[in-house]
């Protein structure tokens, strides 16, 4: 039988993400608008689930502004723990890293309202 091994339940969500700063071995790059995109497949309360045009590598931190229905954006920071290359994309997934209570009690709010 199969075990969930995920410690927070996971919903869909379909966001585009616009200008990430993507940081790896000291190098940042903040990404425009036209050739590269980003969005989020899924979202719990500790992680999110990426996909994009573009590798982003294991273990780089991708920081970017997050909005949740009517809040106000919050600043994120994931730590990219796996990801995969699919047909004509990449998909990778992270943990939040600093999140402040507020921004968590936001997270948990609308998943629980899901």
């Amino acid at each position: 039988m199969y075990s969930e091994k995920r410690r927070y339940a996971r919903i869909d969500f379909d966001c585009e993400i616009l200008y990430p700063t993507i940081s790896y071995m000291n190098k940042k790059n903040t990404l425009m608008e036209g050739t590269y995109h980003l969005y989020t497949l899924d979202i719990s309360e500790a992680g999110i689930c990426m996909q994009s045009n573009f590798p982003i590598l294991k273990d780089s931190f991708v920081s970017f502004y997050l909005r949740i229905k009517d809040n106000l954006p919050f600043r994120t920071l994931i730590k990219i723990l796996w990801n995969t290359q699919g047909e004509s994309n990449y998909i990778c997934g992270g943990e939040f890293i600093a999140l402040t209570q507020e921004d968590i009690n936001i997270l948990r709010s609308y998943i629980g309202s899901k």
